[in-house]
């Protein structure tokens, strides 16, 4: 069966699970139209993604078309894509097999800055003037073991906490503010202009270290007037947790 999707509000916000095995299937379904591919799908919803993602690689570099997907850059080694049915959620995944914010693969000096790529490719997502949020869901909080980034605009609910004093006094350095949720720790670290200068996995990692800490850690990059900042939401055991959607407006 697929995973469920549960949701709470709390103070506007929803901590709740993306659902992208069910999508991706549908993706597969629709362009094979096959009944036992959807099936096999069903039974491997947590890897879709990863394998949606080899497709447009492949269909990019042996036809110059990077479908399913908007985009298949093979150099850089991302594709950007976004599922034909629900929410408008577009997302930039890489060309290689990355669980998600835990793995250990995202530490190595050479790896790309998926969030710098993702602010990149943010024309397919962000159609007007409006300050971009990029989001990578927690191992709570996704259905699919392959890494991809959220793109879409600053939620103003999140805008909204961020000017309500979520936000240090100082850049460059990691600040505790109030918890979102029982159980659902907020850090925020500003980071300036640059968002290429920006290391947010090894800034996680310095600030968490534990891997299973990071695995409950939906890790963001906002954009705001003065600065981008990275957003830290760690829920610790038995506490609430936190989605890109509570961070990300995708419908902008």
């Amino acid at each position: 069966m697929f995973l469920s999707a549960p949701f709470a509000l709390v103070s506007g916000f929803r901590f709740s699970e993306f659902g992208w095995g069910r999508r991706v299937a549908l993706v597969a379904a629709a362009l094979v139209g096959s009944v036992a591919v959807a099936y096999a799908a069903n039974l491997a919803s947590r890897n879709m993604l990863w394998q949606v993602a080899r497709v447009c690689a492949l269909d990019k570099s042996t036809t110059g078309s990077p479908l399913p997907c908007l985009e298949a850059n093979v150099g850089a080694g991302y594709a950007v894509l976004r599922p034909p049915f629900g929410r408008p959620d577009t997302i930039l995944t890489p060309l290689k097999p990355i669980k998600g914010v835990e793995d250990p693969q995202l530490q190595a000096p050479d790896m790309p800055n998926y969030f710098a790529l993702a602010y990149g490719a943010r024309r397919w997502a962000v159609s007007e003037p409006r300050r971009v949020a990029l989001a990578v869901n927690s191992r709570l909080a996704r259905s699919q073991d392959q890494l991809h980034v959220h793109i879409g605009c600053l939620s103003n609910e999140f805008a909204g906490r961020l000017s309500g004093g979520a936000l240090g006094p100082r850049a460059s350095e990691w600040f505790r503010a109030g918890d979102m949720a029982p159980g659902l720790e907020l850090w925020t670290y500003r980071g300036g202009r640059d968002i290429a200068a920006l290391a947010p996995f090894h800034l996680l990692k310095g600030l968490l270290g534990d891997e299973k800490v990071l695995a409950r850690t939906t890790l963001a990059v906002v954009e705001t007037a003065a600065d981008f900042v990275v957003v830290a939401m760690r829920s610790r055991p038995g506490g609430w947790y936190a989605a890109a959607e509570d961070v990300v407006d995708a419908d902008c």
